[in-house]
């Protein structure tokens, strides 16, 4: 039976793998009956490497001498796996080892790969060996190995360095212990080690680059250029006689059909940067050096992943950070990065910050999937962001250090989404409907919001309701009109579905939909509505047996407690909705439930950090407001109550007066100024606006007037802007003229 084979990964020999394609009379690819080992012509490499293939044959048959551990090194793309593919597929070699293996380690993605690979093609039945506990199941796989040893084996371990890469003592565990297995020669390719060779080795090839000879032979295979010899040589000195840069060169000039001068020519100009010279950052000789010579020729295959998780973030990445999130070793990131950099491949100077250029980005955004490996990042990214979200503390002394590396992360995982979406991702659709979640969300960006439901809409998915939800609740908690509609939207769309998760939905939107025209308009008094609203979804979700549905159920009774007037019956929801939390075992619920029974200010002091732990900002600045509220509130006992006392307290009138009853008047600022940091950073610019209005008027004419102004502009550009606002805007106006 013949097979397809590629000589090289796709991944690793895109350039080499066309011009394989341009000659086929050089190079087949077939798989022998009864071996796994590519077949490869031998007219090429026995002519330009005859003594070297010579030599690794000698090594391999010679009884009289025989080696459990050979290895042929040499720098990259000098041939060493075409060689030794080679070598063992010579007739003597065939005839001397009755199995031969073939293990591919670019291929491995961890060392229980390698073992159920190494078990599989050895034959060990899949009853003796379990690929879960590394060294230990190497020590029962060789001894299964032992014990099927009946003929003479060889196996090739090519670019070793791969599994060096992944774990450097497993590897040398494994050529140890397969070296120590009778009738078994173990063969390595690898580009050198960084320290003493393992003592297993007995004989090694160190391969050099051809000679000028062999150079003109090999491109002149690929594309014939007899009258053309100076040309060709001059192009054969800048590539030193490595194989692969001149199968490269030789491929391109065909193609192209160009003359050798004009191929010198670019390769002797900086700018092409086609054989990775450092170059100066020129975009266009930067695109036509990619189009020749891909970074997937370039590049090891940690470097070429570290390239394309770069490339989704615009805005790029401290060395450190990036370090850690794509979870490669020290050392191997930082080769990583020394080969990008010797290609020119980042924008930014030396130094901690990397960022690809722009021809790099769009080039690997345009080639590249988003992998079950970078999804796993993604979700450590958020979890990470959430984290640090939960550090936030305000009034603390680094709280304005952690906002800003808050918002620096932040802005970097927006921007990989948005890449993403671009390019419809499912993944990024479900990745930035968890980051846009209420309580995940710190200044939620709508523009990336609209991006989610246009993505979701246009690829038809099953998350659309969900995104016009999240849009909707994020215009709204952002002061802006339009949300709305797209909560009439997303009820419309939840309500097609059965499942409890889309009831839950459903109702979520109506109470919200009416909960926003109630926002700011107390002229058109329209309460009635939206408790009418939560009672229907209160009829909705009693019926509901599911976690979610009851979870959905208690939050909606909170909800009727918040609109009730009458105590008991306001208390007696809160109980019920307790109960529920309580069986749920949801700490953020039950605390919620003691927000609506709180009375003294301590008290809610106390939730507003428990619901910081919780990362409800939003809570917690509402507790912080209204525990100064209570204080203020408990001084002017005569105000008139259909109003928030504060808000008038100069045109009553009675500044002084609070001020001299207040004893603790700086922890009392504090409450509001913890208030405003919280509603800055989630965007609440309204709530910003108002705390900032009631704080001025505690404080000295000359730190008010700033306050003042800042409120001002949220009161008039507000989508909100009503009759409440609207009285506080013409308070502030009014006091910053006096």
């Amino acid at each position: 039976m013949t097979l397809q084979y590629n000589l090289f990964p796709l991944s690793e020999m895109s350039m080499a793998s066309r011009f394989f394609s341009l000659i086929p009379s050089i190079f087949t690819y077939t798989t022998a009956e009864g071996s796994d080992i590519p077949k490869l012509h031998t007219s090429l490499v026995t002519y330009i490497r005859q003594q070297e293939l010579a030599s690794i044959i000698e090594e391999l048959i010679d009884c009289n001498r025989p080696h459990s551990c050979i290895a042929c090194t040499g720098g990259h793309g000098i041939g060493k796996s075409v060689l030794v593919l080679q070598a063992i597929r010579d007739p003597s070699v065939s005839a001397t080892f009755h199995r031969r293996c073939w293990i591919d380690c670019r291929v491995l993605t961890d060392t229980s790969n390698f073992l159920e690979i190494l078990a599989r093609e050895m034959g060990v039945p899949h009853t003796e060996f379990s690929p879960s506990a590394r060294e230990a199941q190497l020590e029962i796989l060789v001894a299964a190995i032992r014990r099927l040893a009946v003929v003479r084996r060889v196996i090739v371990l090519d670019d070793l360095d791969y599994l060096y890469a992944l774990d450097k003592s497993f590897t040398d565990a494994v050529i140890k212990s397969l070296s120590s297995i009778d009738k078994l020669v173990l063969v390595l390719t690898i580009i050198g080690w960084t320290s003493a060779p393992p003592r297993e080795i007995e004989w090694f090839l160190q391969l050099k680059p051809l000679s000028l000879e062999m150079a003109r032979y090999l491109f002149q295979s690929v594309y014939p250029v007899p009258l053309q010899r100076d040309a060709l040589d001059k192009l054969l000195a800048r590539v030193r006689g490595i194989p692969k840069y001149i199968m490269i060169l030789a491929d391109l000039a065909c193609r192209s059909r160009l003359q050798l001068k004009d191929l010198v020519q670019i390769v002797n100009d900086p700018r092409s940067n086609l054989l990775g010279t450092r170059t100066d950052h020129d975009v266009k000789s930067l695109e036509e050096s990619i189009r020749a010579y891909p970074p997937e020729d370039r590049l090891d295959h940690h470097a070429l992943y570290v390239l394309r998780f770069l490339a989704s973030l615009p805005g790029g990445m401290s060395q450190n950070q990036l370090q850690t999130l794509v979870g490669l070793p020290v050392d191997t990131f930082a080769s990583a990065c020394k080969q990008m950099s010797a290609l020119a491949y980042f924008d930014s100077e030396p130094g901690d910050l990397l960022v690809l250029s722009r021809p790099l980005r769009e080039y690997a955004t345009r080639t590249s999937t988003l992998d079950h490996q970078t999804q796993d990042i993604f979700l450590k990214q958020l979890i990470a962001l959430i984290e640090m979200k939960g550090s936030l503390r305000p009034g603390t002394p680094d709280f304005p250090q952690t906002v800003k590396q808050f918002t620096e992360q932040k802005i970097n995982i927006e921007n990989i989404l948005f890449t993403f979406l671009d390019v419809d991702s499912p993944i990024a659709v479900e990745a930035a409907l968890q980051f846009l979640k209420p309580r995940c969300a710190v200044k939620p960006s709508l523009k990336l919001a609209a991006k989610v439901v246009e993505v979701a809409e246009r690829e038809k998915m099953h998350l659309l309701p969900y995104a016009l939800q999240t849009e909707g609740e994020a215009r709204y908690n952002s002061a802006f009109l339009g949300g709305a509609g797209l909560l009439a939207r997303a009820e419309a769309l939840f309500s097609t579905f059965e499942d409890d998760a889309s009831v839950v939905g459903e109702m979520e939107c109506r109470v919200l939909r009416t909960e926003s025209a109630f926002r700011g308009r107390k002229d058109l008094n329209p309460k009635e509505e939206w408790k009418q609203a939560a009672e229907y979804a209160r009829a909705r979700l009693s019926t509901l047996n599911s976690e979610t549905g009851r979870r959905g159920h208690a939050h909606n009774l909170l909800t009727l407690a918040r609109l009730s007037e009458d105590i008991k019956e306001r208390n007696l929801l809160i109980a019920d909705a307790h109960t529920l939390f309580k069986d749920l075992e949801d700490g953020y619920g039950l605390i919620l439930c003691d927000f609506y029974s709180a009375t003294s200010v301590q008290s809610r002091v106390h939730l507003a950090h428990k619901f910081q732990v919780f990362r409800d900002f939003k809570m917690a600045a509402t507790c912080y407001k209204i525990a100064f509220h209570s204080v203020i509130g408990s001084i002017i006992q005569g105000s008139c109550r259909s109003m928030t006392p504060i808000e008038y307290i100069k045109v009553f009138g009675i500044r002084e007066l609070i001020l001299k009853a207040i004893t603790h008047l700086p922890q009392l600022l504090d409450l509001l100024k913890k208030a405003i940091d919280l509603y800055e950073l989630l965007g609440q610019n309204l709530d910003v606006a108002f705390c900032q209005y009631h704080l001025a008027q505690l404080l000295p004419p000359a730190e008010a007037i700033d306050l003042y102004s800042q409120a001002i502009y949220q009161f008039t550009f507000s989508d909100f802007t009503h009759h409440r606002e609207r009285g506080t805007l013409d308070q502030c106006y009014s006091l910053v003229e006096a």
